[in-house]
């Protein structure tokens, strides 16, 4: 879900190399229909560090709603003393919450008419986020724990080719946009792309993303199914192991269910005699391997969060955990109607003579 990687809106106006001033992107967010908030950002690349790490930043002011930051602790910046750093940029960096590293801000921007003057910070961690990408062009892209977020004016840098952005106004290079529930995306995307020819953007200059995953999110999702597999194999290997085990009962028993078939007991209860026994080892596993399972997942997917940079907390489907109990029993009291229609047919007669 969009929302677990750290994109709470549904589209992107991205300006990539322009810059609008706050008026102008109100004015073409105003006449769009079925918009609920919306925030405006800046794009830019912080050195950050003794280390000077180069780190993809963003700076989001939200102006209708909120959380538009996805944290993990902390809070959003405030003013240009603040940052928040991805997980695995603040392990990079060898800093904590709370503590102050020093930033040096480098507008990315090369077109005729922008600065690429560069200022040296001391900002103060206050925030560790969860970043979807934010990119321009071919220069990097944040991506789960790895970027920065500062307030939007230190990113902002005056553009003379954009009226209102030649002074030292804050202008922006995107527009995160929210709509109520139904709206069609696609329609909303062309709606935008009209309300730009209108403000006089440049053609080619503007695109409109709803889909924001992150370069990590997509890795992840070539070897998605891989899971998945390995789990049927799994079954598999079970389902085989319990009709094996139930065979090989039958079989060395085979002397003590002739004596009761001597004492009277019937073809369909020794049917029921196997089945009792595969619902007996079906409880013992589950018994067992349930709240292994869970915990073994839950520590799993801490560990994998802690190195992705993302939130540790593991969401249990508790429905499908407790609807494998009965799936469970059920596939093997199946699976022992094999090995019970095996013991029925004994014949004790033949079984005790020759013992």
């Amino acid at each position: 879900m969009p929302h677990r990687y750290g994109q709470n809106w549904s589209q992107e106006l991205d300006l990539e190399f322009g810059e609008v001033p706050a008026a102008l992107g109100a004015k073409m967010l105003a006449a769009q229909p079925d918009i609920t908030g919306y925030a405006q950002g800046n794009y830019g690349q912080l050195s950050i560090g003794t280390s000077h790490t180069i780190v993809p930043a963003i700076g989001i002011d939200p102006v209708h709603g909120r959380r538009f930051l996805t944290l993990l602790a902390g809070r959003p910046p405030v003013g240009s003393s603040e940052i928040v750093l991805g997980a695995q940029t603040m392990r990079t960096t060898g800093r904590r919450l709370g503590q102050t590293v020093q930033v040096v801000v480098n507008q990315v921007q090369a077109l005729p008419g922008q600065s690429q003057a560069s200022a040296a910070h001391t900002m103060r961690i206050v925030g560790v986020a969860v970043f979807p990408s934010f990119g321009r062009g071919t220069f990097s892209a944040t991506s789960l724990g790895t970027g920065a977020a500062v307030s939007p004016s230190v990113l902002s840098a005056p553009f003379a080719q954009m009226p209102g952005c030649a002074r030292r106004f804050i202008c922006y290079n995107f527009f995160l946009v929210r709509y109520k529930p139904g709206t069609d995306v696609h329609a909303a995307a062309a709606r935008l792309t009209a309300a730009e020819t209108a403000a006089h953007i440049p053609p080619g200059c503007c695109t409109v993303t709803a889909d924001q995953r992150p370069s990590d999110i997509k890795n992840y999702t070539g070897v998605r199914d891989t899971p998945l597999v390995l789990g049927a194999v799994l079954v598999l290997l079970a389902v085989g192991t319990l009709t094996h085990v139930l065979l090989t009962s039958v079989r060395r028993r085979r002397r003590d269910l002739a004596v009761l078939r001597t004492l009277g007991l019937l073809r369909s209860q020794m049917l029921w005699v196997v089945s009792w026994e595969a619902g007996a080892l079906a409880a013992v596993a589950l018994l067992v391997g349930l709240p292994l399972g869970v915990l073994a997942g839950r520590w799993a997917w801490t560990l994998f969060a802690g190195a992705a940079g993302v939130a540790g907390r593991a969401d249990i489907p508790v429905p499908l955990v407790l609807a494998a109990i009965p799936v469970t029993l059920v596939l093997a009291i199946a699976i022992a109607a094999g090995p019970g229609w095996a013991a029925a047919r004994l014949r004790p007669a033949l079984i005790l003579r020759s013992e």
